[in-house]
């Protein structure tokens, strides 16, 4: 006999998590779905806002939950400590354990854990946006690493406070596929910011150049360099990658446990269908789309489809108004055109919008978040 009601538990807030909730609660299925989304922020975060929270262009670091959150979703404010799989129940911070019948993991992501400064979260954008209005002029400032959070987090460092000495510090300098562009050059440039080759301590914050001399470290250092994901998959006994990140099939589903799914920066979909995804909102939102579909597909009888995401573009905030917005093909490799300057910064504000757009009106009309044709093509 079915259950008169299927609980759902969404581990994880973010943009994939809110997603997958705001999907199943506004479905209406049969045996009827209850969501209840884990998350101990309180309010949602734009992770990809950040950096302008910390450089003080920002006033808040996210929106009201009510804002992206489907009315029937219930929010938990706390953490999950640990998943059992074997008899459906999640260990809570500081509440009794909750019993789900699905799950969906989407805890994200962060930089790689650093007693110096960073903007991996609310608090520590915080900490850091305080550290940097408590500088004098003329301080100096140094960023490790030169992807797209090392320069998004220079940019707007150096827009808003001008007076300031700012390196941007990377092993190979500014190699990454989208800050290597000329245009991104020419921009720190402008700004004034100094590109070096070097190795961040990332315990004391110290520089050491390719020949070896080390540097003090600067007044503040700001750490942007590598990914890192929550343990809780490796704890809870559950297939993991090298990296810690949730190993899950094309249909998002865990192997060996079809009631739990995953979506987001802190899952590796195995196989060809997920090997060009990168962690970003980008793939966060159709993953937890899709993780909702794959839930209500097996609810209701039916095979579950397999992930088939393409991108459009990724784009970089460049401080000022200013941005680059490089086009790509849906495996996610450069095309030639890119918008550039205050365009490409208007480009790059509307991504910005979109992503809690996006989530918004799928609280409101479950199911908004589709493509007339083709696969789920994704921005930013």
């Amino acid at each position: 006999m079915m259950p008169e009601m299927v609980r759902v538990v969404v581990v994880g807030g973010g943009y994939a998590g809110v997603m997958a909730a705001n999907r199943l609660a506004g479905n209406r299925v049969t045996p009827a779905v209850e969501v209840t989304l884990v998350d101990p922020g309180a309010q949602f975060t734009e992770r990809i806002r950040l950096h302008q929270f910390a450089a003080g262009t920002r006033g808040a670091p996210g929106v009201e939950w009510a804002e992206v959150l489907h009315p029937q979703v219930r929010h938990l404010p706390t953490r999950v400590a640990s998943i059992d799989a074997e008899n459906r129940t999640v260990a809570l911070a500081d509440q009794e354990s909750l019993g789900f019948d699905w799950l969906v993991y989407a805890v994200g992501s962060g930089e790689q854990s650093t007693p110096l400064l960073s903007v991996t979260n609310p608090a520590a954008a915080e900490m850091t946006g305080k550290a940097i209005a408590d500088l004098a002029p003329g301080a100096a400032v140094t960023v490790a690493g030169a992807g797209p959070t090392g320069v998004e987090v220079a940019c707007a460092v150096a827009a808003s406070r001008p007076d300031l000495a700012i390196t941007v510090v990377a092993p190979s300098g500014l190699t990454h596929p989208l800050t290597g562009r000329p245009a991104v050059a020419r921009r720190l440039q402008r700004l004034g910011i100094t590109v070096e080759d070097g190795m961040v301590d990332p315990a004391t914050g110290a520089v050491t150049t390719p020949d070896g001399n080390p540097r003090s470290a600067a007044e503040a250092t700001i750490w942007t360099v590598g990914l890192a994901v929550p343990t809780l998959a490796a704890d809870s006994g559950l297939p993991v990658s090298r990296d810690g990140r949730l190993l899950v099939d094309a249909t998002l589903t865990v192997p060996g446990h079809e009631r739990i799914l995953g979506a987001g920066d802190a899952v590796t979909a195995q196989g060809a269908s997920g090997a060009h995804l990168r962690a970003s909102c980008a793939s966060a939102i159709p993953l937890g789309a899709h993780a909702a579909e794959t839930v209500l597909a097996r609810l209701a009888g039916t095979a579950p489809s397999v992930i088939d995401i393409g991108y459009l573009v990724q784009c970089l905030d460049l401080g000022a108004g200013r941005g680059h917005v490089q086009t790509v093909r849906p495996d996610d490799t450069a095309r030639r055109w890119a918008l550039t300057g205050r365009v490409g910064g208007w480009a790059k504000e509307q991504v910005c919008r979109m992503t809690v757009s996006w989530l918004a009106k799928e609280a409101r009309k479950p199911g908004s978040y589709t493509w007339p044709s083709g696969p789920a093509v994704s921005v930013g």
